[in-house]
């Protein structure tokens, strides 16, 4: 993602979700594809109550040892860390200004056993971004105010194997 443009990714076909099992589906998904892929970082961008900390929930559980992790928002806290195979740094960037840089962020990215995972992630200056990872970028629908939309792009060499494999288990879902 050079200069880290949010719109200068390539964004792959969205897919849409009805039902909160299907966000689990989608979830487990990328965790298979981020565990054997770990491309460092998984950058959420959405409006408030797009779904940002219920995927995460969902993925941290679908990895092992997630199964007793208390997936929470860490809006006050900043960042959550969950002891998963890859363990995962949890952050929540809402109550940063844009562009303050988080000494743990740049800490986690460069944890190589781990997958650091930003809400807000468009709160990152564009100088701290990581050099590998995942968007997603989760909205409504635009024909239905239920229905959620989810896209994904790939940033940097590790990023796009892990997105193509995502993608390819992903295919039976309805786009």
């Amino acid at each position: 993602m050079n200069i880290h443009g949010l719109h200068s990714l390539c964004w792959e076909k969205p897919l849409h979700v009805e039902r909160l099992e299907q966000t689990r589906q989608i979830a487990g998904l990328l965790a298979a594809s981020l565990a054997g892929n770990n491309p460092g970082a998984l950058l959420l961008y959405g409006d408030l109550g797009a779904g940002k900390t219920t995927l995460v929930r969902f993925l941290v559980e679908s990895l092992p040892g997630g199964k007793d992790a208390e997936v929470a928002s860490p809006s006050f806290t900043i960042c959550n860390i969950y002891c998963t195979a890859p363990r995962v740094y949890h952050f929540d960037l809402y109550r940063l200004e844009p562009g303050v840089a988080d000494e743990g962020l740049e800490e986690s990215l460069d944890d190589a056993g781990a997958l650091t995972i930003v809400e807000w992630a468009e709160r990152i200056a564009a100088k701290d971004m990581p050099a590998d990872g995942i968007a997603c970028r989760l909205g409504a629908r635009a024909e239905s105010g239920t229905t959620r939309k989810m896209e994904f792009a790939a940033f940097g060499p590790a990023g796009e194997r892990c997105l193509a494999h995502f993608l390819t288990a992903a295919k039976f879902l309805p786009a």
